[in-house]
Order: structure tokens, then C-alpha cells, then sequence
């Protein structure tokens, strides 16, 4: 709807969509979305926006009256705060999803970590209940400096279990998944 486009004003209430334009192509009926002319139909050339189209069209509409013009720029103030919140939406969500993301990949990294402790644990216990064992049998025939030295291992043992497990739950922040980036 330039200015360079011949148009003019007319009772196109009959519309019976076999009107035809200059060139010749069947006219669609349209509505146009621009704050000058909000909510206005017209009959137009399928053409008439391209390069080399004819350029005719015909309001089918009278002009908009000057409350109308107010409440087109009203909304369409709105509709461009609106486009600015879902961009601003989709930023956050993207935003979002990285975070949630890297928190997946730690959490296998932890569930890996955690297996491989699961299995020492279980290797550790074994070599405990041997130990206890051969205590067990020592502890019978006499008492001496080997079953002394055997406590001492298996209190070593059991203390570096504690630091292992302890570590476990201290390198899991779970504070640190509260507040995402």
C-alpha cells in the first residue's frame, strides 16, 4: 500500500472473488496490518508487492477513524513488548537447558565415580573379612607383634574408607545445583 500504488475507495460488498485486476490475474481479498491502515480489507493483484507486479489494489474498507488509529498504535506498542518478552523467554530457556546440561554430565561423571568406589569397597571388605580371619586363627595360637601390625592395617584400612567415602559427599555440592547460571 505505497504511495506509488493506485488506489482507490469502493462498495466491493458483492465480492464474488471473479473480479480481475490491470494484468489480467484474479484479485485475492487481503487485510492490511499496517498502524496507518489496521484491520483494513482490500482487493489487491496477487502481484502487486512484487517488482515487476501491477500494483493495483482497491480498498473494499473505508478508512480507519482517528480512535482506531490510536488503538492500532496501542497494540501494536504491545505486540513489540510482547516480541520482546518471548525473545527474551527464549534466551532464558536457552540459558536453561546449558544449565541443565552441564548438570547431567556431572551427575554421570558422579554416578562413575560412585561405582568405582562401590567396587573398592567391596575389594576392601573382602581383604577386611580375610584379615579378621587370619586374626581370628592367630588370636587362638598367641597373641603377638604380627597381630598388632594386622590391627593396625585394618584400622588403616577402615580410616582411608571413611576419608574416600567422606570425599563422596563433600564433592557433591548440592547447593551449587540451587542456582543455576
Amino acid at each position: 500500500m505505497s504511495s506509488s500504488s493506485s488506489s482507490y475507495t469502493t462498495n466491493f460488498s458483492q465480492y464474488d472473488g471473479d473480479e480481475r485486476c490491470r494484468c489480467g490475474r484474479r484479485v485475492v481479498m487481503q487485510t492490511s496490518l499496517t498502524v496507518k491502515n489496521p484491520g483494513r480489507r482490500f482487493l489487491g493483484c496477487t502481484k502487486y508487492k512484487e517488482k515487476n507486479g501491477c500494483n493495483f489494489f482497491v480498498w473494499i474498507n473505508p478508512e480507519t477513524c482517528p480512535r482506531g488509529l490510536e488503538y492500532a498504535k496501542i497494540m501494536q506498542a504491545k505486540k513489540e513488548e510482547l516480541e520482546k518478552q518471548i525473545e527474551d523467554l527464549k534466551m532464558v530457556t536457552e540459558r536453561l537447558e546449558r544449565g541443565r546440561n552441564k548438570v547431567e554430565e556431572e551427575n554421570d561423571a558422579l554416578v562413575v565415580k560412585l561405582a568405582e568406589l562401590t567396587e573398592m569397597n567391596v575389594k576392601l571388605t573382602t581383604t577386611i573379612e580375610a584379615l579378621n580371619a587370619q586374626i581370628g586363627a592367630r588370636k587362638t595360637r598367641e597373641i603377638g607383634p604380627s597381630y598388632f601390625r594386622n590391627i593396625i592395617v585394618v584400622v588403616v584400612i577402615v580410616f582411608v574408607i571413611g576419608v574416600l567415602m567422606s570425599s563422596v559427599n563433600h564433592n557433591t555440592p548440592k547447593e551449587k545445583y540451587l542456582y543455576l547460571p
